[in-house]
């Protein structure tokens, strides 16, 4: 699913549904924060999608957004 919403230009951003936005914003979150369980990540996608001025952003740009105060060089996973 991800693959073909990740084709959406952000013009069209404004256009994508609840649902839309949070499948978009929880896989970031995975891809950013892999040790943390799936369900958890939705859950979280979906309080960020609660944030106005979160919700006005690509999901995708909201989520690095949320975790720039946490998310440092030295943090993210390393390559095996």
């Amino acid at each position: 699913m991800y693959s073909s919403l990740s084709l959406i230009t952000e013009t069209k951003m404004h256009h994508l549904t609840e649902a839309q936005w949070i499948a978009i914003a929880a896989h970031r979150l995975q891809h950013r924060w892999s040790s943390i369980n799936p369900g958890q990540l939705d859950d979280l996608a979906a309080d960020l999608w609660r944030d106005e001025q979160l919700r006005a952003l690509d999901p995708s740009k909201a989520v690095d957004t949320w975790l720039a105060p946490i998310w440092t060089p030295e943090s993210a996973p390393r390559p095996h």
